[in-house]
């Protein structure tokens, strides 16, 4: 009898006085008898292809034999398409002994997911931190997300091709995962444009010397996970030169990141960043550049789409969350008009028009060594893009609110007489202030905090109400009680107004951040298409007209977009005033973003469109193809009686086929005994 414990995975097993049945063993490195074990961790791992690897599929040379015979690579046609991961038709060369065979993995481990997590929520917690309402707060957001991007980026090259589970590759990611808790820590320090000799040029320079020591540790990490990959590539002799190189390159940035630490300083500490932004390009550049000239340091058949891609859809959901905490801010009143329920909406639909403008269109198949490097490297003004165009909308939702409360006030105030203020315009004025202010007031429990956060204009109403004031002093009483209802709206929105401006000059200082928020807006809402057609041109060698139609449709309504970033000039002025034109209205009338929504939704449109025609077109081509090069030769009805007794049955003829039959003089259609007598089909 035989025993039921066979290492096989199906054993069959006779049993007494019953019938034979299967019983199925696990596999016996994870399960004995029924008791499961973990996967066992070794302290360190090679990152080239084993045997068994190579006999899945999992590594990336083209010509390694499998133990079933076939050659992995073959018949995939040309480099713009292949069918699987393991098995890209660009790769198809002979096999060289002195180039390493890399273990490739088909999806993204879980550590490298979660380190993912730590670049967004470095993300979540700069962006909180820091509104962008002038050039300068725009400068130091783009430049922390050129570090941590850079950095990520940086990391996800080297995990992409060498990395492995193993106790090393366990301590160099946590070591990683320090780097980005620094980030996270000294972040909020990360401010440009200070004044020298202030607290707050102390802190920023303090910040920037801490940066650089940890961009100094992460480069010096990958030094040394490159020298260990190495240790394993060192019977290879095409591997030495480029790993030398990747190493070289890390070590040298580490270098520079170290004496930059020394030369930041509150006079010249914008110089030394911008040497930082020099090194994070020039490292990049050069990792890819030898990664594109060595075959089996490349990118193809790597998970990197797949880590782009998620990184993609982690940054689309950070913009999700500065929106809600936008919101949060907006409904600070509980109160949501049609304006503001209409931005809300408008916020979500142009994230998801984002989110399938990309993904629509990823086609990493379709991509050669060098063209995947450069798609690789053009996410990180699409990924800075679509990160602003989110705080963007965040913020003007802000900004609809703001305006939708302060319009009324000013209106209020504008309506009082300088010469005589009647009691109905006062009333009116003091009336609306106190709806302002109670609005806010009445979600508070704090009643002492309530009543001091509420600005006290008694002693400008009783000017107002004076008789013998003259239109000097009403002018004054007006400008103050305008500029403390200002001050006040602008802090239940936490938008820092200076206290000393009054008046139209306060309106004015609202007006001037925002138009900030107006230009970053709609200038990088355009980019993220600009960089979109640019992606689609990269992804696809062979393109049809219609394709090309669909890059120059996103070029073009991208430029659009950008170029009405340039109509916010200096000095614009509130619509009710003398200065008024088109675009001081187009901002105050709440369809800013509603527009770059109309532009997203026409153009995926559009494209969609165009893939359907061209889906259709091909579609009749190829039919057309086949109806001119197959005629089909007919043949006598078999059931009538005077039917030749070498008849055929209908058949399709190819006139350009390399072995095609060649019609006869006399008997142009051969026949066989089947085909002669009816019967034999029987």
């Amino acid at each position: 009898m035989s025993s039921a414990f066979n290492v096989i995975n199906e054993v069959p097993v006779p049993l007494v006085n019953e019938p034979v049945h299967k019983v199925v063993v696990p596999d016996p490195d994870l399960h004995i008898f029924g008791i499961s074990h973990p996967n066992h961790v070794g302290l360190i791992q090679s990152p080239l292809a084993s045997g068994d690897d190579m006999a899945h599929g999992h590594h990336s040379h083209p010509d390694v034999k499998h133990d079933h015979g076939h050659e992995q690579g073959h018949g995939h046609g040309d480099e713009g398409h292949h069918g699987s991961v393991s098995s890209s038709s660009n790769e198809k060369r002979d096999a060289e002994p002195d180039e390493p065979v890399l273990r490739k993995a088909h999806e993204a481990p879980t550590i490298q997911l979660f380190f993912d997590l730590y670049f967004v929520a470095n993300l979540t917690t700069f962006s909180a931190q820091h509104d962008i309402h002038n050039a300068n707060e725009l400068r130091s957001y783009l430049g922390y997300f050129t570090m941590i991007w850079f950095t990520w980026f940086q990391n996800t090259m080297f995990d992409v091709r060498f990395s492995n589970d193993s106790v090393f590759e366990r301590f160099c990611k946590a070591a990683q995962f320090g780097v980005m808790t620094g980030f996270a820590i000294t972040g909020p320090g990360y401010q440009t444009g200070f004044t020298p000799g202030t607290g707050e040029a102390q802190l920023a320079v303090s910040a920037f010397k801490t940066l650089s020591l940890i961009l100094m540790a992460s480069r010096l990490v990958l030094t040394f996970q490159y020298s260990v990959a190495l240790f394993w590539l060192k019977g290879y002799k095409k591997a030495w030169l480029p790993m030398c190189g990747h190493i070289t390159v890390m070590f040298v940035a580490a270098m520079i990141f170290l004496g930059l630490y020394f030369a930041f300083s509150e006079q010249e500490s914008e110089t030394v960043l911008a040497g930082w932004y020099v090194v994070f390009v020039l490292e990049a550049w050069a990792i890819n550049l030898i990664s594109g000239r060595t075959p089996f340091l490349s990118f193809r058949s790597t998970v990197l789409v797949e880590r782009l891609g998620l990184l993609t859809l982690i940054i689309l959901g950070e913009g999700i969350i500065s929106m809600s905490n936008a919101l949060n801010s907006v409904g600070t009143d509980n109160a949501y008009g049609a304006p503001i329920i209409g931005a809300i909406i408008s916020c979500v639909v142009v994230t998801y028009l984002m989110y399938m403008l990309y993904f629509d269109n990823v086609q990493p198949d379709r991509m050669g060594n060098f063209r995947q490097h450069i798609w690789a490297i053009m996410h990180f003004p699409l990924h800075a893009s679509i990160v602003l165009v989110e705080e963007a909308q965040a913020q003007l939702a802000i900004w609809q609110k703001v305006i939708g409360i302060s319009l009324p006030l000013k209106a209020a105030v504008s309506a009082v007489s300088l010469a005589r203020p009647t009691t109905d315009q006062i009333t009116n004025l003091q009336d609306t202030l106190n709806g302002i202010t109670s609005r806010f007031l009445v979600l508070s429990t704090d009643t002492a905090s309530s009543a001091t956060s509420a600005p006290d204009e008694s002693e400008y109403f009783k000017a107002l109400s004076n008789s013998t004031s003259n239109s000097t002093g009403v002018l004054t009483a007006l400008n103050r009680i305008e500029a403390d209802g200002l001050d006040f709206i602008c802090g239940k929105f936490n938008i820092d107004l200076d206290t000393d401006l009054t008046g139209q000059d306060a309106f004015n200082a609202i007006f001037s951040l925002y138009e900030v928020v107006y230009v970053y807006f709609f200038a990088f809402a355009g980019l993220v298409l600009i960089v979109l057609s640019i992606l689609f041109m990269i992804g696809k060698r062979h393109k049809l007209r219609g394709e090309l139609f669909a890059v120059v449709l996103r070029f073009s309504a991208g430029l659009g977009l950008a170029l009405l970033s340039t109509f916010a000039a200096p000095g614009l002025q509130d619509p009710s005033g003398q200065g008024n034109d088109n675009l001081h209205r187009f901002m105050y009338s709440g369809m800013m973003i509603p527009t770059v929504l109309l532009v997203y939704l026409t153009v995926l449109v559009l494209d969609n469109l165009l893939i359907r025609y061209i889906k259709s077109v091909v579609k009749w081509r190829l039919n057309l193809h086949h109806h001119k090069n197959i005629p089909t030769v007919e043949r006598p009805d078999l059931a009538a009686q005077d039917a030749p007794a070498n008849a055929m049955s209908p058949r399709r003829v190819h006139e350009n086929g390399a072995r095609t039959r060649q019609e006869e003089p006399k008997s142009p259609i051969r026949t066989t005994a089947r085909e002669a007598d009816p019967k034999s089909e029987h």
